[in-house]
């Protein structure tokens, strides 16, 4: 019994259809690799905010205004690989900013606030959604 060859337009669907199909998976892929990003500086934010605040609010660095961006300037060198950080320290007392930023005394509330652009590397994606703007907040009591 002899087999039937394939004809070149069965050849040429095959190819198509390999075409169509590879094209959604590496934007797809692409995707991914973009959430990943979002996801990594997500944490990396959330982890300089934590960990300047803890920094900030211990031996009395958070007395002044210059500690205070002594302190947002700790946070942003704690960032690795991370795009555009940029970060601020505020002291607060009873919910509200103290009225003389020079001071922060021990029980008062240190807030560090961290923020990043992420532009998207998927161009689509970049023009659908644009620039992400990833921030995150951590609030500490102020010991001596």
């Amino acid at each position: 019994m002899r087999r039937r060859s394939s004809s070149p337009a069965s050849s040429g669907q095959a190819l198509v259809e390999f075409s169509l199909a590879i094209t959604i998976f590496v934007w797809l892929m692409l995707g991914v690799f973009d959430l990943g990003r979002l996801v990594y500086v997500n944490t990396a934010t959330a982890q300089a905010a934590r960990e300047a605040a803890r920094w900030g609010s211990v031996q009395f660095r958070s007395a002044s205004d210059t500690s205070r961006q002594t302190i947002a300037a700790y946070a942003v060198n704690t960032m690795t690989a991370v795009p555009s950080p940029s970060a601020s320290a505020t002291c607060m007392e009873n919910g509200a900013p103290i009225a003389d930023p020079s001071t922060c005394h021990a029980g008062d509330l240190l807030v560090v606030h961290v923020t990043s652009v992420v532009a998207p590397i998927t161009p689509v994606i970049g023009q659908l959604v644009g620039n992400v703007t990833v921030s995150s907040s951590a609030e500490v009591t102020v010991q001596q």
